[in-house]
């Protein structure tokens, strides 16, 4: 521990050579071997999760590969049809709207208008339907890579509360040395710090 500027406020970084430091070092190093463990007990059951996930997500993918390219073909007739029908009635057109032609633009130097706003009405639409709809496929798509995240961490999760308890965490120690020469280092740093007459140089503060 330091002190900050000689307040009497001591924070808390440990320091290599400290027991602590060592303890916590180890602590580590037992976390990392305990989930490589699990890992592998898992790995049969989450390759099959991962093959799946990885068919499903192409599937997703190619699907919003395509709406993008039929977006971008609507969007492209959206424009088209609406300045067709803004060289007829200009003032009925603006960059994000058009309007139906009043009554007596559909007559004499007009005609056609009529026929050119609905063209356009009706590819605006086409439109926005596609563009929804790929907006709601990307969102599909995220959904999808989250719950699938949750769900390897549940199981993860889940695996390694089974070694909380004393007699799992026996048997996982016999299968795995690794995981046993990193428990007994952590057991051994731990019984230390527990060692009466143990002085870390820091007293009581």
């Amino acid at each position: 521990m330091t002190d900050k500027g000689g307040d009497g406020a001591w924070d808390s970084e440990l320091l290599p050579g400290q027991p602590e430091f060592d303890r916590a070092i180890a602590q580590g190093e037992f976390d990392y071997a305990r989930t490589r463990f699990v890992r592998s007990l898992d790995a049969d059951k989450i390759s099959t999760l991962i093959e799946r996930a990885t068919i499903q997500r192409k599937r997703l993918r190619a699907e919003i590969d395509n709406l993008r390219l039929l977006a971008r073909a609507r969007h492209e007739t959206a424009v088209g049809d609406a300045r067709a029908y803004g060289e007829i009635l200009p003032h009925r057109v603006g960059k994000t709207w058009i309007q139906p032609p009043a009554g007596l633009e559909r007559v004499g130097e007009y005609y056609g208008a009529d026929k050119a706003y609905k063209r356009a009405a009706r590819s605006a639409k086409d439109y926005v339907e596609i563009r929804e709809l790929l907006v709601k496929r990307r969102e599909q798509l995220l959904a999808f890579e989250n719950e699938l995240r949750r769900r390897l961490d549940r199981r993860e999760e889940a695996l390694l509360h089974q070694l909380d308890s004393p007699g799992s965490l026996k048997v996982a120690l016999k299968l795995d040395p690794l995981l046993n020469l990193a428990y007994e280092k952590l057991k051994s740093l731990r019984q230390d710090l527990q060692a009466p007459g143990n002085d870390d140089g820091i007293g009581d503060l």
